[in-house]
Formats: structure tokens, C-alpha cells, sequence
């Protein structure tokens, strides 16, 4: 029996409507086997923990050679667009690519360094960014939830196989996820084949997975591109209730509606 529709958490429709239309997504989405995700910023708060890990590398160097930070930050945000612009579909580890980028920004500034400059550097990120690793608000639980069911979990996500495998273990979520899929190990991005490897590397066909992820361009739209039924999240954004094109702000309510 469905529960009133006020009560989903804040989802505010008229009630026989919108009782309709949870139960219609309820029995689709709980009809496929597996449950697939984006990491960052769909179960935790990269953008966050990385803005967290750049602001202390920036600081290091500012003390040491007096660089303005703001300038340090303005170069490394165009230097992080060029390097990650191939979702590091390159095959490299977290540690080269970081490597990579600050030694890009000391040369940018004409700031002298060693390869014992670069791994301090490194490691004072890393220790940032773990310290600064935050799950989505109702993540864990959901996660809880599907394999309470039965269903399988994936994380299709883009970005170095190691850092990715790290920060599942670091978020204390890596026990819920069945299989870890990155455009580092498979050398695709999600635009350019990789949900079709995925499917692939799965065994699986289109109809049997829900995804769900936070970019329109990168997970939702090359998603439904092989047949796959998408969940759009969106924090800022109001929730839409149609089966396909559902969008949630807030992983909770999509687990009020999968328990309902």
C-alpha cells in the first residue's frame, strides 16, 4: 500500500497522481537486476574534497615560493580542463596524473621544483582530499538498501581505476559495490563507448540496469543512448516523475520511493 504522497520526503504532488506515478517507477526500477552509479558528486562530494586538496597544494606552494594563490588556482583550473579532457582514458595512475598537473602549474609560474617537490605535493593532496571525502546524504543507506534486495551494484564512473577503487574503500561504500568500471581500465569515456563496454564486461543487456548519475551530458543522455533507463540527480533541481526521464534531488527520497 502506497503511503500519501506528502509523505515522500518533500515530494509535494497531488496524491492519486502522484501515488500513480511512484508506483509506476517503483515497479520498473525494481525490476531491473542492477543498479549502476556515477562516483563522484552522485554518492559523494568530490567537488568539494578536491576544491579542499587544490587550495592546500596551492598553499604549500605560496609559502615556499610566494606565489599568489589566486593566480595558482586561476592557472590550475585551465590546466585541469586540459588534462582531464580525456576522462583519463590514458591508462595512467592517480599519482602521475596529479604529478603531471602540478608540474604544469610550477611551470606556468616559473617556480623551480624536484621530483621530491612533486611527491610532497602529492601527497599533501591526497591526505587533503581523504580528509575532506564526504558520502551523499542518504548514499550509504541506499546503497544498504539494494543489496538488502538482491540487486547488484556498479559504479561506472570516470577517472584513475586506483583513485576510484581508493575512494570507495575511504568512503567506507566499497562492501555495497559488485564491480568498479572506469574509462582508466577501459580506455573509453562515457561519451565515447563506455556504457556499452560496461553492458559488455557485465553480461548483461540494456533493460536489465538503472543508472544514475549526476551530468546530463555524461551519464544520463550516453546512458539512454545504449537503451539504458536513466535517474538524473540533481541536488538544485526539482524532482520529475516520469518513468523516462526521472530526476530526483536527493538520493533519500529515491529510496522513500523504492522502499514504498
Amino acid at each position: 500500500m502506497l503511503a500519501p504522497a506528502h509523505a515522500f520526503d518533500g515530494l509535494s504532488f497531488a496524491s492519486d497522481q502522484a501515488n500513480h506515478k511512484i508506483e509506476s517507477i517503483r515497479k520498473s526500477l525494481l525490476a531491473k537486476s542492477w543498479f549502476g552509479f556515477d562516483l563522484d558528486d552522485t554518492l559523494h562530494e568530490f567537488r568539494k574534497a578536491s576544491r579542499a586538496a587544490s587550495s592546500t597544494v596551492f598553499e604549500l606552494i605560496s609559502q615556499t615560493c610566494k606565489a599568489n594563490i589566486e593566480e595558482l588556482r586561476t592557472t590550475y583550473s585551465t590546466i585541469l580542463s586540459q588534462k582531464t579532457s580525456n576522462a583519463f582514458a590514458d591508462g595512467k595512475s592517480s599519482d602521475t596524473y596529479r604529478k603531471e598537473r602540478f608540474s604544469a602549474l610550477m611551470k606556468s609560474h616559473s617556480i623551480d621544483f624536484t621530483d621530491t617537490t612533486l611527491d610532497q605535493l602529492a601527497a599533501a593532496y591526497k591526505n587533503s582530499l581523504e580528509s575532506s571525502l564526504e558520502v551523499k546524504p542518504g548514499a550509504v543507506s541506499l546503497l544498504r538498501r539494494l543489496k538488502h534486495s538482491g540487486k547488484k551494484v556498479a559504479i561506472v564512473t570516470e577517472g584513475p581505476e586506483d583513485a576510484q577503487k581508493w575512494t570507495l574503500e575511504k568512503l567506507g561504500i566499497a562492501s555495497y559495490v559488485d564491480v568498479l568500471i572506469t574509462s582508466n581500465r577501459f580506455g573509453r569515456t562515457k561519451v565515447d563507448g563506455l556504457f556499452g563496454l560496461a553492458l559488455k564486461h557485465l553480461e548483461i543487456n540494456a533493460h536489465d540496469v538503472v543508472y544514475i548519475g549526476d551530468s546530463l551530458e555524461k551519464d544520463i543522455y550516453p546512458a539512454r543512448a545504449e537503451g539504458i533507463l536513466t535517474i538524473a540527480f540533481n541536488e538544485t533541481e526539482s524532482v520529475v516523475l516520469d518513468v523516462t526521464d526521472f530526476r530526483v534531488d536527493s538520493l533519500r527520497k529515491l529510496e522513500t520511493i523504492l522502499r514504498s
